[in-house]
């Protein structure tokens, strides 16, 4: 592993002053843990988030919100304790705070960007909602409801009516809770209070060089289902077979055990199962599988059903897997033409599905074929999306530098959202590693917390290679040599190298001599600044100009072409984004090593990885 690059440094004293601040947040009194894990290859619980939300009855909450900012987060407490949302009834009556519409946000969205105001708020901000709702016809029908988050940055306690539901903690997965019975015939008030403080025991932690989007990002829906309903599901080719479909269905409610029956119509698959006490069923089949792929996308409509209950959606099979230094899908060796991204758009955070599909055409236009999501689970939307164009995806936790291992319940955390994650996704088949860990100091707590997180990722998913990203070697007599303690625990390896800008070319790029580390591995990130416009001398980094930055990369180039066991390249990054910490005039609090500006405008760079790829097709 290389020494700590001045960035590095940059990125965790910026963030020194979070690190007392974030420990004053307390949680509210009595709160209960959120529905927000999904659990196993056989899940154990009703706490599981309902999967394919598409697919269900839902109603979308998304709109609207009464806001209230609430900076030193005082409203949590027994002392002001806006989540009993009160109104004063009496002459002598009042209470400090209060919702009204002069004062709105809307969902899903960061507040950040919302008001100028509010721009570097890292604190609370509560949401208010209130919907009209048939509780007795509901009840009378035997219905279950659910109230479902796909995403709020970074704790999220919910009230209904007053009463606390629960607490969620984590930015970027989805959680929910059942509100079955809860709920008032007529109008009803959901209060969301939304915490996006850095926390020394957070995931992420402290320090990191991206915005720090608060609030609601993501969409907000009422989720309705039988007594008895199909909770989630997973099915894929087995990983060994072209043919071989094997899977398990979860079914809760009143009468878990249940019949379910398995159509997927275009293969003639009809196939009957039988859950257990607990609600699961493991099946397997075979079948003449078209396989997904980024050149053909194939997907089938896949459904299962109860007598009660039905859920069907579009799913691709396909088979992912690792042999010596080679990525291999449905069996032949894959080079992955990648592009880092975040999840931000026009200086927010994406949000919609159009956001979505906004940054997957880039990518696509810029030709590659894989994404790597950083650093945290992205909307469900993108990776649905990807699932029909065609585009393979890392998708990875926010495991990033700053994290405190040693902190109390880190590992559980680690492991909620590992799961939550993994459970959102399993069936999309252009999901095609699940990242754990980005340059992550080797320590030993932090090697056995990752090889833990490893085992359980294989638990949740047996189909899928494990996969972290690491600091980039030196180079040492020409030689390039990676190596970490938690090689071993991983599948898939990532190098974040800079050689050309935060690090000087000790030799010439075609005589750097890479050691084979004897797993894939990928350049996951590299990549040098320049600002939209600004052009002038190809061989001056301070200059932050755009015949630099390529001129950067067609020396990577003249090294990562020799490099005969290379299994794919990922550009950092596709887009600038906002970065406090990036403190230069030309940066001006954007990160400025995309291949397009904040604008979506193409830089010089953008051409010269175009044609790569158009090389590596």
């Amino acid at each position: 592993m290389s020494a700590l690059k001045p960035w590095h440094w940059l990125a965790l004293l910026a963030c020194l002053p979070c690190l007392a601040a974030a420990q004053g947040y307390t949680a509210m009194p009595g709160q209960q843990q959120g529905a927000g894990v999904v659990v196993a290859a056989a899940p154990a619980t009703d706490a599981s988030v309902l999967t394919n939300l598409p697919g269900r009855q839902r109603r979308s909450l998304n709109g609207s919100w009464q806001a209230l900012v609430d900076p030193y987060a005082s409203g949590i407490g027994d002392w002001k304790a806006v989540g009993k949302d009160r109104v004063a009834t009496g002459k002598a009556d009042f209470y400090e705070y209060g919702f009204d519409d002069s004062n709105t946000l809307q969902v899903p969205g960061d507040f950040n960007t919302q008001r100028p105001e509010l721009m570097y708020l890292e604190g609370s901000v509560w949401y208010r909602k209130s919907f009209g709702y048939d509780a007795a016809a509901a009840a009378r029908a035997g219905r279950r409801l659910f109230v479902h988050f796909g995403g709020a940055n970074y704790r999220a306690d919910v009230f209904l009516n007053g009463k606390p539901l629960g607490s969620h903690e984590g930015g970027f997965t989805p959680f929910q809770f059942e509100i079955t019975g809860l709920l008032a015939d007529g109008e009803n008030h959901l209060l969301v209070h939304v915490n996006n403080q850095r926390r020394h025991d957070g995931v992420p932690g402290p320090g990191y060089d991206w915005f720090n989007y608060g609030g609601l990002t993501r969409d907000v829906d009422l989720v309705e289902t039988p007594a008895t309903y199909v909770q989630d599901y997973f099915i894929q080719l087995a990983p060994d077979s072209p043919r071989r479909v094997q899977g398990w269905v979860r079914v809760a409610g009143t009468a878990a055990q249940q019949k379910v029956r398995l159509r997927i119509d275009e293969l003639g698959v009809d196939l009957r199962v039988k859950t257990d006490a607990s609600g699961y069923a493991p099946f397997a089949f075979d079948a003449n599988i078209t396989p997904w792929s980024p050149e053909q996308p194939k997907l089938y409509r896949v459904r299962f059903a109860t007598p009660q209950d039905a859920l069907e959606e579009e799913i691709g099979f396909r088979r992912l897997t690792v042999r010596g230094d080679q990525i291999l899908l449905n069996g032949k060796p894959l080079f992955l033409r990648g592009v880092n991204l975040h999840e931000e758009i026009d200086g927010r955070r994406a949000c919609s599905e159009a956001d979505a599909q906004r940054m997957l055409e880039r990518v696509r236009e810029l030709g590659a074929n894989f994404a790597r999501l950083a650093h945290y689970p992205h909307n469900e939307y993108l990776s649905r999306l990807a699932d029909r164009m065609g585009i393979l995806l890392w998708q990875e936790l926010p495991v990033y530098q700053s994290i405190d291992f040693a902190a109390p319940a880190m590992q559980a955390k680690l492991e909620t959202m590992l799961a939550e994650m993994i459970g959102r996704d399993r069936n999309r088949a252009a999901v095609a590693f699940w990242g754990i860990a980005n340059e992550t100091f080797p320590s030993e707590v932090r090697n056995a917390a990752l090889t833990a997180l490893a085992a359980r990722a294989r638990q949740l998913d047996p189909t899928r290679p494990v996969a972290a990203a690491f600091f980039g070697p030196g180079i040492h007599d020409g030689k390039a040599v990676v190596g970490d303690p938690l090689f071993s625990a991983i599948d898939v390896i990532g190098i974040n190298e800079y050689f050309g800008w935060y690090t000087p070319w000790p030799v010439e790029p075609e005589q750097v001599r890479w050691v084979a580390p004897g797993k894939p591995m990928l350049i996951s990130e590299f990549g040098a600044e320049a600002r939209l416009g600004n052009h002038g001398s190809d061989d001056v980094a301070s200059a932050w100009n755009e015949e630099f930055q390529a001129e950067f990369y067609r020396k990577q180039f003249r090294m990562l072409r020799r490099i005969p066991f290379l299994s794919g390249t990922v550009p950092w990054v596709l887009m600038d984004f906002r970065s406090p910490v990036r403190l230069h005039p030309f940066q001006q609090g954007y990160n400025r090593k995309g291949l397009l500006s904040e604008g979506g405008d193409k830089k010089l760079a953008w051409q010269v990885i175009h044609d790569f790829y158009e090389k590596q097709r």
